[in-house]
């Protein structure tokens, strides 16, 4: 760890790039400011949680949180950006597959397993030993296999809901868990330009795949939301990100556009102010059709551009120990913290989530410090030992060439 440190410090201060092989500190901050948008929308905003008073100092300062679910879509781009650099690294692996998908099981399945045996049975034992209303965490939940098979997200675009508050959010986790089914295909036996090509064809078709559905179904708008074809464009986007940035010479060019990006950050942000100020409810047709695209462009330019200028304010942002540790205690986090939520709120206040008084944000303070306080005892003595468990096997090469990103990161 220590020259992994000294490597990419001294990266850093050349004005190169990190090394591909070692562990890239602005990825674990990248995750970490993801999951802190999410829990910011979960906590505040959905409901809404808090409702300050209209036309307040404090109600204008929200109007940016009104984008904060997507986190999700940050997170995809990090997800693409990171198993596409692991499999185009290993591409040539005799064991490809095997090593990749065991990497995925440890890392993924048995602390979702976890998840979708403890919680349903905490709430069971909270129903009956306290007698409280728990019916907005599991009311709407798909039929059980579909959870199983990560196909949750098929369910929630048939029945057109988003499913109980307790497992609403494995959708996203769906579409990464198909995602991982199809681009270790590509990445293997497509040629490096014709997976260039496919990639930006996928990008392109991801908003076109939106409009069709909502057209063709104007009241469907989950499935736009939660289908894998049409929220290919942030995966497939950080994908294209990680294409470029193993090459030199577009490394360059990034490095030395500097108004290019200044421009482009320009009318993004011009771009998200609409989308936050008009468009910014994720259900709505403006943002399904074009919304989700440019915010998960607006995420990968800024992927890259603290990459590429890491000693500047957005690298060093990115770099912030704090946001770091939240982001190696995203997975669980992410998998728990609605139910953590609305467990205390119906235990303590017997009512659903909601910020209205001081007992109510002592309750949010509250869930969000159990939260992070299970992730960090899972992280510790059980998602780390599986991670070590998967890692166990190494992909085995028949030319030389550099390995993936961290596993841990990667995680």
């Amino acid at each position: 760890m220590t020259t992994n440190a000294s490597a990419l410090a001294t990266a850093s201060e050349q004005h190169t790039a990190p090394k591909w092989s070692a562990r890239i500190p602005e990825l674990d901050g990248i995750r970490g400011s993801a999951i802190a948008m999410v829990l910011l929308w979960h906590y505040l905003m959905l409901g809404p949680r808090f409702s300050p008073t209209p036309g307040t100092f404090l109600s204008r300062l929200m109007v940016w949180q009104r984008l904060t679910w997507t986190g999700v879509d940050l997170f995809f781009v990090l997800s693409g950006f990171l198993i596409g650099g692991i499999l185009i690294d290993a591409r040539k692996s005799d064991n490809y597959f095997r090593v990749f998908y065991t990497r995925r099981f440890f890392r993924i399945v048995p602390v979702y397993l976890t998840v979708l045996v403890i919680c349903p049975l905490l709430l069971r034992v909270a129903e009956r030993v306290y007698l409280s209303d728990y019916s907005f965490l599991n009311s709407g939940s798909g039929p059980w296999y579909c959870y199983l098979t990560f196909t949750q997200n098929f369910w929630m675009a048939g029945a057109n809901t988003i499913g109980s508050n307790m497992l609403s959010i494995t959708w996203s986790l769906a579409i990464e868990e198909q995602f991982y089914l199809v681009l270790p295909l590509l990445v293997r036996f497509l040629s490096e330009k014709s997976l260039l090509i496919l990639v930006v064809t996928g990008i392109c078709l991801a908003p076109i795949f939106r409009t069709a559905i909502l057209f063709a179904s104007p009241g469907n708008s989950i499935a736009p939301f939660v289908l894998l074809p049409c929220r290919a464009d942030a995966l497939l986007l950080g994908v294209l990100a990680t294409i470029l940035l193993r090459k030199e010479q577009y490394r360059e060019v990034f490095r030395k556009s500097g108004r290019y990006f200044a421009a482009v950050f320009a009318l993004l942000l011009c771009g998200l102010a609409v989308l936050a100020f008009r468009f910014s409810y994720p259900f709505w047709p403006v943002m399904q059709g074009i919304g989700y695209s440019w915010v998960a462009f607006f995420y990968a330019t800024v992927l890259v551009f603290a990459l590429t200028r890491r000693d500047g304010l957005v690298g060093r942002f990115f770099r912030n120990s704090l946001l770091r540790r939240l982001g190696t205690l995203a997975y669980c986090t992410y998998l728990i913290h609605q139910t953590v939520q609305g467990l205390v709120f119906a235990l303590i206040l017997r009512r659903p989530p909601k910020i209205d008084d001081m007992n109510g944000l002592l309750c949010a303070l509250g869930s969000l410090f159990m939260t992070l306080l299970v992730a960090s005892v899972s992280w510790r003595y059980f998602e780390s030992r599986l991670i070590g468990m998967g890692h166990r096997v190494n992909y085995g090469v028949r030319e030389r060439q550099p390995i993936s990103l961290s596993q841990l990161q990667a995680g």
